[in-house]
C-alpha cells in the first residue's frame, strides 16, 4: 500500500512539474511564429527595392499563408452568413482575402529605414489563445504596438487577429465592413470589393 502511495505521489509531482513547462513551450512555440514573420518582415523591408513589389509579395505569400490563420479570420468578418455560403463559395472568398492581405503586406512593408521589431511579451488568453505584444520600432526610438492573437489550429500557432496600436482589433473593423457588404451584395459583391481593393494596390505598385 505504501508503495502504491509512494508510486502516486511522484507521479502527481511529476506532472505538477511537466505542466507549466508544457505551457511555456506552447508559449514558445507561438512566439517563434512571430519572430519569423518579424524576421520575414524585416529582410523584405531591407530588400524592398531590388525585390520590387513583385518580389516582396512572391517572398511574403508562403509566409503569410502558413502564419495567418485566412479561413478563420474571414469567417469571422463575414459573420453568420458565412454557413450559408457552399464549400466552393468559401475558399473563393479565403483566396480573395488572402491575396489581398498579402499585397497589403507587400504594399507596406516597402523600404528600410532603421527599423527593428522586438517582441515584448508573450500572454496566454482565454481559449488557449496566445497574446503576443511585440514593437515596431523606428529609428529615431519611436515604438509603434502591433499585438498578435495566435491559436493553435492543428497546423501550428496561426495568427486570428492583430491589434493595431496594441488594441485596435484588424478583424473587428473588417467585420463591420464585410458582414454589411454581404448582406447589402451577396458574396459575389463582397469578392468583387477584395479583389477590387487588391487590384488597386497592384495597379499603385511599381511594376518591378
Amino acid at each position: 500500500m505504501k508503495q502504491i502511495y509512494k508510486f502516486l505521489q511522484v507521479t502527481i509531482v511529476g506532472i505538477l512539474l511537466i505542466a507549466p513547462q508544457a505551457q511555456a513551450k506552447e508559449e514558445a512555440t507561438a512566439k517563434e511564429v512571430i519572430e519569423t514573420f518579424n524576421a520575414t518582415l524585416l529582410d523584405v523591408m531591407k530588400r524592398a527595392t531590388v525585390l520590387g513589389y513583385h518580389g516582396r509579395n512572391s517572398t511574403l505569400e508562403p509566409v503569410l499563408s502558413k502564419t495567418f490563420d485566412f479561413p478563420f479570420m474571414i469567417e469571422y468578418a463575414v459573420g453568420r452568413s458565412w454557413k450559408s455560403f457552399n464549400g466552393e463559395q468559401q475558399k473563393k472568398l479565403v483566396s480573395a482575402f488572402a491575396r489581398f492581405t498579402i499585397a497589403t503586406y507587400a504594399d507596406r512593408f516597402n523600404g528600410y529605414s532603421g527599423e527593428s521589431f522586438r517582441i515584448v511579451k508573450a500572454v496566454k488568453s482565454p481559449r488557449d489563445t496566445r497574446l503576443i505584444k511585440t514593437e515596431l520600432i523606428k529609428k529615431n526610438g519611436k515604438a509603434i504596438r502591433l499585438n498578435y492573437l495566435l491559436r493553435n489550429t492543428g497546423k501550428g500557432w496561426q495568427i486570428m487577429d492583430i491589434f493595431l496600436k496594441g488594441s485596435i482589433s484588424e478583424l473587428a473593423t473588417k467585420r463591420s465592413e464585410y458582414n454589411m457588404t454581404v448582406k447589402r451584395e451577396g458574396l459575389d459583391g463582397l469578392v468583387s470589393k477584395i479583389n477590387a481593393k487588391t487590384a488597386i494596390i497592384q495597379a499603385q505598385s511599381p511594376a518591378q
